[in-house]
Formats: C-alpha cells, sequence, structure tokens
C-alpha cells in the first residue's frame, strides 16, 4: 500500500512539473528584487531593470532595427544567463499597423522555428498598453533551453514598432526569473517619438 500512495505521489509531481507555465502566471508570481533604471541614450525609452545587472546600448547590422539596448543577468552556477532586450523596429513586413505585424511574426515563427514550439500568443494589456506577445520555448525541456516572451507595440509612428524580450534559461529558477524579467518590461515607458 505503501509503494501505491508514493507511486501516485510521483506521478503527481511529474506530472505538475510539465505543466507550462502562461504569461500571466509569470506576471502574477509573487518576488521582488532590487532596481535600477536605465534609458536609451536617444531618450527614446527608459525601464527598471535587475539592480545587479549589465546592459549596453546595440549597434545592429540591420537596416530595420533603429535602436536598442540588452540587458543580462550574472551567469549562474551553470554558466546560464537571462537576457531582456528592446529594440525600436521598422517592420520586418513592411506593415503599417501592429496586428499585422504581429501576424507577420507569428507565420515566421510557425514556419521557421526549429527546435522550438509556440506555447502561446495573443493579444494582451500587460504592459499597461495594447500589444501582442509571442511565448516560444526549446522543444528539447532540457536544463538550460530557453524559454521567451516577446512583445510587439506600437511606437506611435506608422510602420515602426517596439520589440521587448524576455529570454529565461530553463532551470529550477526559471518561474521566478521569467517573473522580474516580466516585471521589469511591464516598467517599460517610451519617452518620445522619433
Amino acid at each position: 500500500m505503501k509503494f501505491i500512495g508514493k507511486f501516485i505521489v510521483l506521478i503527481l509531481v511529474v506530472s505538475c512539473s510539465n505543466k507550462q507555465n502562461t504569461l500571466y502566471e509569470y506576471a502574477n508570481y509573487p518576488v521582488k528584487f532590487a532596481k535600477q533604471k536605465i534609458s536609451h541614450p536617444t531618450n527614446d525609452f527608459s525601464i527598471l531593470i535587475p539592480k545587479n545587472w549589465e546592459w549596453k546600448v546595440e549597434d545592429y547590422d540591420n537596416e530595420n532595427i533603429i535602436l536598442g539596448i540588452d540587458a543580462s543577468s550574472k551567469p549562474d552556477q551553470n554558466g546560464f544567463i537571462d537576457i531582456i532586450s528592446i529594440q525600436k523596429i521598422k517592420s520586418f513586413g513592411e506593415n503599417k499597423d501592429l496586428e499585422s505585424e504581429f501576424q507577420y511574426c507569428l507565420n515566421i515563427i510557425e514556419n521557421n522555428s526549429h527546435n522550438r514550439k509556440i506555447v502561446e500568443s495573443g493579444q494582451t494589456e500587460l504592459l499597461n498598453k495594447i500589444s501582442y506577445f509571442l511565448h516560444t520555448k526549446s522543444d528539447s525541456n532540457q536544463n538550460g533551453g530557453t524559454e521567451i516572451i516577446s512583445f510587439i507595440m506600437d511606437s506611435g509612428i506608422e510602420g515602426v514598432f517596439y520589440n521587448l524580450t524576455a529570454s529565461a534559461s530553463q532551470t529550477e529558477e526559471l518561474k521566478k526569473n521569467m517573473s522580474i524579467l516580466i516585471q521589469s518590461l511591464r516598467t517599460f515607458e517610451q519617452l518620445k517619438n522619433k
């Protein structure tokens, strides 16, 4: 009888651990962390990121990316890092509106994404503004694979959008780390139109 009880508990633990967390579960997972405010040097936007993170302004070799920053955690004991990336982009699909840009990006991921699967996607107001999100993860479920949640938002300029991305390593700390990333992205503030 003890064996059956332990077997049932094992099955419940395994089935619960394979459950995929949603964007809203990450957004509502309570975690506190020290923050630092950073702004793009052009004063285009600001965001609060974890205090001990490094960040830098990126120079992209892509004519569609207008400007951006990347911020990253220090490597954990296994060398894995978490990343926040914010880019202001001209539409990659020559789209004028937000929904069309989202559909273009969703189509690219559905048709060209090897070793990744879409967990969920759609419209959200999580960032206090209508945006669309794409939530993907590594197919392998191996420790250290990545889980990514990207948001696409209007910039106020036709055909120009913000792409805010949270990328966390699939480790034991995934839920806490992704919660920190989403909380940081929720502080994004556009400071001016260019």
